[in-house]
Order: C-alpha cells, then structure tokens, then sequence
C-alpha cells in the first residue's frame, strides 16, 4: 500500500486542528471550572447534525432553488445538487458554511447552558455529568430514528468541505484541502487565544475560585451555579463548532461518529496533555491524533493482509491505559497547570520594591 505523505499530513494536520477545539472547550469547562463534562459527544454532535440541516435546506435556498428531500426517492438529484453548488459556486458554498457556523455555536451554546444550569445548582457536580452523558446518547438515538434530519441509520453523504470550489478553479483537490486546512488551523488559533485571554481575566480567576473551593466562592456572594452554566455556554459553542468542521471534513454525517467514544477520546486529550493548560490540551489532541491515525492505518493494513486480528479496538485498550497511567502517576498531565496566570504578581513587586 502506498501512503502518498503529503495527503497524510493534511489529513493530521486537519484532524488536530478540530480535536484541539474539541480538548480546549472541555479544558474550559473541566480544567478551568471543574465541570465533569462527560457529554461532550453531544455538543459536537449538535454541530454535525446542524450542518446535515443547513447543507440540505439551507444551502439550495441560498442559490435560489428549491430544496429537495435529502432521504427519499429525490435523495440522488438532491446530492447531485449540492456537490454541484458547493463545487462551482464560492459566495453560496461560503455563505452558508458562515451561517452553519453561527447557527451551531448558537445552539450548541443554549442547550450547554440550559442542561448545566439546573444540574450545577445541585452540590455534587458530578450529577451533570450524568446527565450530559445519557443526554448524549439519547440525542444520537433519536436521531439515528428520525430519518428527515440525517437520513437515520443511513447517514448523510455530500457535505462538502466549503473550499471544495477551489479545487475546481486550480484543477487540483489538494488545493482545496489546503484551504481548508489552513481555515482550521486559524480558527484553533484565534479559540485558544481566547481561551488564554479568558484565563487570564478576571472571569478566569473567577471559575478557578469555583473550581477550588465553591463553597467559599458561595459565601462570599458569587452565583456559582450561573458562573458555572456561564462557561458551559462558551465550551459547547466551541464544541458545537468543531462538530461542524468534524462533518465537512468527513464529508459525511453519521450518528456512529458521536458515540461517547468521541468523548472518552477528548478526556484522554486533556488529562494527557494537562488538566487547566490550554497548551497542554493541544499537546493532547495532537498525540491522540497521531495514535488515532497510527491505528487505523495499522488496522487497514491489517486486514489487507488478511489478518483476522481486528486492531481497530486496540486503540480503545490504548486510550484506558493512558487515562489510568496518568490518573495513578502523573494527574497533572505532561504540561501542568501554571501556578501564575496572571501578570499582577510582577505589578505588585515592582511597587513593592522587588519583595515579593
């Protein structure tokens, strides 16, 4: 089998760049807040399936025709129709990825915020955990049985990328793909620039409170179930954003995609990489990528070779032991949490002569 290494490298560089949102939006939410977000499958997902919608109802609107139904008898000219749009036309291909975008952090935002808000008013946070985790997993059910969305078990093909018509103009796929990636990549850039700018303001220091002590933060007036549902709202619009990445870059929406697996993979990230260090989150997310890819190829080559051994689920195996040799020797991950995230402490000393 030959690996052509360019096409690979894009493809990692892709992948990392959507994980690392995913890793940094459970970060501001575990590692910032102390919120055990294990439904974090969900809110990807809602990015995922809002992207089904835009890219099937949406976008024939935008070139001015008529949508038609992506699951039934019309399911071939209905995708024929949109790969067509989305090859030739850049403003409707733009356009409606902008508006996907926007509509999923949205949603994505209200339903984190809505299912934290009464579960963080209890004292033990770890209710909410379970709560997002059946959330999650009743979501994927519904839809998987609701067929006019993504088309139920059969999933929903012709979700294309929206550089996909700059292949067209050069000729050359791997344009487009380049793109793509380098809209990725900008986008993880400007999300963790946010997310170090939040740590460092006085909300960040707010949710560390939280985190540390909520009772003390309680007493001292801080309404820390809205605190809390507050940074609920900001990590599932970015997870509902990557969501939306994750599809079009797969180019295909399927509910298999969103099983808490895909949480389990963005908890290894974080722990791996440092529990309340964004850095260290996307040192996560690029080691799980690299492992992720390592076995699938490895699984692939496996089989074309014959082998009954199936290796796709070593890669299960692999992430628990990580989790557990983390949790047992090394609970602050690769790179821990910096101790000073705030500048103050230089201010002070220079006004104090240097003492502290």
């Amino acid at each position: 089998m030959q690996i052509d290494l360019i096409a690979t490298a894009i493809a990692l560089l892709t992948f990392f760049a959507i994980s690392g949102l995913m890793a940094i939006s459970l970060n501001l939410e575990y590692g910032l807040a102390g919120i055990p977000n294990f439904g974090k499958a969900l809110f990807v997902s809602i990015g995922a399936y809002v992207a089904g919608w835009t890219y099937t109802r949406l976008l024939p609107r935008l070139h001015g025709t008529e949508a038609l139904d992506p699951c039934g008898l019309s399911l071939g000219q209905a995708l024929q129709m949109r790969s067509e749009i989305l090859r030739t036309f850049p403003l409707e291909a733009l356009g409606n990825f902008a508006i996907t975008l926007l509509i999923a952090a949205a949603i994505g935002g209200a339903v984190g915020w809505l299912a934290s808000y009464p579960a963080l008013r209890l004292k033990e946070e770890w209710y909410l955990a379970l709560v997002l985790l059946v959330g999650s997993e009743i979501l994927r059910i519904v839809v998987r049985g609701y067929d006019p969305l993504i088309c139920g078990t059969n999933g929903l093909s012709g979700i294309a990328q929206p550089f996909a018509w700059v292949g067209t103009l050069t000729g050359s796929p791997r344009v487009a793909a380049l793109s793509f990636l380098g809209f990725a990549l900008l986008l993880l850039a400007a999300v963790y620039l946010y997310a170090e700018r939040l740590v460092r303001s006085p909300f960040g220091r707010l949710l560390k409170a939280v985190r540390e002590n909520p009772d003390v933060a309680q007493e001292l007036g801080k309404n820390v179930p809205r605190i809390r549902a507050g940074v609920m709202f900001i990590g599932s619009a970015i997870a509902a954003i990557s969501g939306v990445l994750f599809a079009v870059n797969l180019g295909y929406v399927s509910t298999n995609d969103y099983a808490v697996a895909l949480t389990l993979d963005v908890w290894v990230m974080v722990v791996l990489g440092g529990i309340g260090n964004h850095r260290g989150a996307l040192l996560g997310a690029a080691i799980v990528t690299l492992l992720d890819r390592v076995t699938a190829i490895t699984a692939i080559r496996l089989d074309m070779l014959g082998s009954e051994f199936e290796f796709n689920y070593v890669r299960f195996i692999l992430f628990g032991v990580i989790l557990l040799l983390m949790l047992r020797y090394r609970r602050e991950g690769l790179l821990p949490e910096p101790v000073r995230t705030t500048g103050a402490h230089e201010v002070l000393a220079a006004q104090d002569g240097g003492r502290i």
